[in-house]
């Protein structure tokens, strides 16, 4: 147990980058939000480089700030576009924009051939890079180019996030630098010709079909004889291991976070680094093979282990991991009004709705909420931020994350990552509290 608690201690530190999974404010969100003059806000910074990329935004460097210069910006560019010149980006300016974009990144149509008799050649040989752009795409890339290779990363079980959008950000990167992992690419992120080539070729291949098995001759008749022995079968279990994807992925992590070797904040489908050192951790501790490869062998272990197991006592330290991945598995969804379910939060909903997943009951309101834990003046991990929104006193909280991050369900975001520093924030925040357990 004292080692499981070391291992989780060390996840902690680093808990700014460890929502590596889910986006922060703005990432694959752009058109959620209605932006105008005077809001703070990471979608602002996305919206100032598509005007820069279209010539609008002049500044040579981009902010999440929404001040006179973008208004300014956003007016030439519904100008130019027939749409109404209010400097408000709503959703029509946000349709222009982005249909622009994928106009803009769209080849164009090749001029009709001149009519010839044509000359006998031999076949090309198929080869699916040839179908689509080898343009480098990296962070901050736009158009229909990220869409389609976000489109085939999740084909291929890389892009989990829930859809689809024309920017490349975070998640993005991570999941190209997955995909580099399991090729044997280095691993930067940033989706060059050879990247690119070879996930067009894995989904090719994973979409085609399998060839049928080669019907057995029908052996000549013969005299009868002693059958041989039966052979033995072999196992029907499929060894899990480096680059593997799917849900048995996800159950493996699930068996080994629950025996305390899987230490990562989220439960995902993809057998990575951090996949394998839980299971050559578990195989070490029971006097098995150190491969990092699942035979069933290792699953046997794993049942007699749990069943042998007593259930544990959660640390403190425990629940508040346990909290944030709880957290990172709801990004994205809706807020609501008095919502209490992942259909749909309100700020302290969400709170009381993960905490509770760990035996942890926190009251109803973010009021109660602030009169029920216990102030400190610097937040650790794990500690609700507090803030004074719509109404005097605590009516807003979140989660620290670490590194100025906290996650809450935001009324016109729902589920997502802000930051303590921006303007918006700072001028509210009330301080920090932590939960006595």
């Amino acid at each position: 147990m004292e080692k499981t608690v070391v291992k989780r201690l060390v996840m902690t530190s680093a808990f700014a980058g460890a929502f590596f999974a889910v986006p922060l404010v703005g990432e694959a969100a752009l058109g959620d939000n209605t932006l105008k003059q005077g809001t703070t806000h990471a979608d602002v910074q996305q919206l100032q480089s598509i005007l820069k990329q279209k010539g609008y935004f002049k500044d040579s460097q981009t902010t999440t700030y929404f001040g006179p210069v973008t208004k300014k910006a956003v007016m030439d560019f519904q100008r130019a576009n027939g749409l109404v010149v209010d400097g408000i980006v709503g959703k029509n300016t946000y349709s222009k924009l982005l249909q622009k974009s994928f106009q803009e990144t769209a080849p164009k149509p090749a001029p009709n051939p001149i009519t010839a008799k044509p000359v006998p050649s031999k076949p090309a040989a198929s080869n699916p890079a040839a179908n689509t752009s080898s343009k480098e795409m990296k962070l901050k890339s736009t158009g229909q180019a990220v869409m389609k290779l976000q489109q085939d990363l999740k084909f291929l079980g890389y892009f989990t996030y829930y859809k689809t959008t024309d920017y490349y950000g975070t998640i993005t990167t991570e999941a190209v630098r997955k995909f580099q992992i399991s090729q044997k690419l280095k691993a930067t992120g940033v989706a060059d010709a050879k990247t690119q080539e070879l996930i067009l070729k894995a989904v090719a291949a994973k979409k085609a079909p399998a060839a049928p098995p080669s019907p057995k001759p029908t052996p000549a008749p013969s005299k009868p004889a002693t059958p041989p022995a039966p052979k033995p079968q072999p196992s029907t279990s499929k060894d899990l291991k480096f680059g593997t994807t799917g849900q048995e992925v996800k159950q493996l992590q699930t068996r080994l976070k629950n025996l305390g070797f899987f230490t990562y904040p989220m439960i995902t489908d993809y057998f990575g680094t951090v996949t394998e050192d839980s299971v050559e951790a578990f195989q070490k501790a029971h006097g098995l093979p150190v491969t990092g490869v699942v035979t069933k062998t290792v699953l046997d272990k794993m049942t007699e282990v749990e069943n042998k197991k007593p259930e544990p006592v959660k640390t403190p330290n425990e629940i508040t991991i346990n909290v944030i991945a709880n957290a990172a598995e709801l990004m994205g969804t809706p807020y609501v009004w008095a919502g209490t379910t992942p259909s749909g939060f309100d700020c302290s909903g969400f709170i009381q709705y993960v905490f509770a997943k760990e035996d942890v009951a926190l009251p109803r309101t973010v009021a109660q909420m602030w009169n029920a834990t216990t102030a400190v003046s610097k937040p650790a991990v794990g500690d609700l931020v507090f803030f004074e929104t719509y109404a005097t006193g605590p009516s807003h909280l979140g989660i620290y994350l670490g590194n100025d991050q906290f996650v809450h369900s935001g009324s016109s975001t729902g589920v997502t990552i802000s930051n303590l520093t921006y303007k918006y924030w700072q001028d509210r925040y009330l301080g920090a509290k932590r939960i006595n357990y």
